[in-house]
């Protein structure tokens, strides 16, 4: 069982809207991803962005930006999100969001994230 990392689309994003924690993985304009030393998105080359988890980018919204994440799964076995104020548990979102099912934990978190960097 392994992490899922962010993909490239979000990696750009993060390193866009100031994600700048020191990663062991990167990821060039081309969507190769390789190990390096920790280095943070400020430290790297300009067409290279950090990869962070899926669960390290979750973090850094509530740590940084008061947004907490919210995953859930439903019956008739699908996933979907939510975005939360932190600490006021305010729901937040893009109004004109449809209403996706998602297949798995990890695509609904992904979807939850970007939504999370468009609304910051």
């Amino acid at each position: 069982m392994t992490e899922e990392f962010v993909t490239l689309e979000t990696a750009k994003l993060l390193k866009e809207k100031g994600f700048d924690e020191y990663c062991k993985h990167i990821i060039n304009h081309k969507g190769l991803m390789m190990e390096t030393i920790f280095r943070t998105s400020k430290d790297l080359p300009k067409l290279f962005y950090s990869c962070p988890t899926q669960s390290i980018a979750q973090k850094w919204f509530r740590e940084t930006k008061n947004l907490h994440i919210e995953m859930s799964y439903m019956y008739g076995d699908y996933w979907y999100y939510d975005i939360l104020t932190i600490p006021s548990h305010d729901l937040v979102g893009l109004s004109d969001r449809p209403i996706i099912h998602y297949n798995t934990y990890e695509e609904a978190l992904e979807a939850g994230i970007k939504e999370a960097l468009r609304l910051i």
